[in-house]
């Protein structure tokens, strides 16, 4: 089994609630990748996975609704946990994030993307990117 990389800080005494989701490095043509500008940070376009989805189906379905952009999956990049804590649930998160390469099919013309959808280099994916397994995922998908 292939360790789970982890990222944030583990505050002692704190139980953490595990909470999976399938996150993308969307890239075209260009390398160049999708980030998701919000008022809360910039992430990869992704999110939990609802009950009985996998994190295929829940990195598909978050690409629809936070990009308007329906997406291919490419292979897997890898599994990393990310310490935080969730402001609106008032409650701290070890968020599970496996991370697949993806591109784009089409543009979901029905939907209006959640967040701002900005193409960028990969370098300034990793410098602007607010999580750490983030980071870690661009990286990890851009080598060579």
């Amino acid at each position: 089994m292939t360790a789970i990389a982890e990222f944030g800080t583990r505050l002692p005494g704190v139980e953490y609630r595990l909470r999976c989701g399938g996150y993308v490095v969307l890239s075209n043509e260009a390398g160049d990748v999708v980030i998701l500008e919000t008022r809360s940070g910039t992430f990869l376009p992704g999110g939990g996975q609802e009950r009985d989805e996998t994190p295929e189906l829940a990195a598909v379905r978050e690409s629809i609704e936070e990009c308007g952009l329906v997406v291919r999956l490419g292979p897997r990049i890898g599994v990393a946990d990310e310490l935080a804590y969730g402001e609106a649930e008032r409650a701290y998160f070890r968020k599970r994030c496996t991370f697949f390469t993806a591109i784009v099919v089409e543009r979901d013309a029905g939907v209006v993307p959640e967040h701002t959808v900005t193409w960028v280099r990969p370098e300034e994916a990793v410098a602007r990117l607010s999580h750490g397994s983030q980071r870690w995922a661009v990286t990890q998908a851009c080598r060579g």
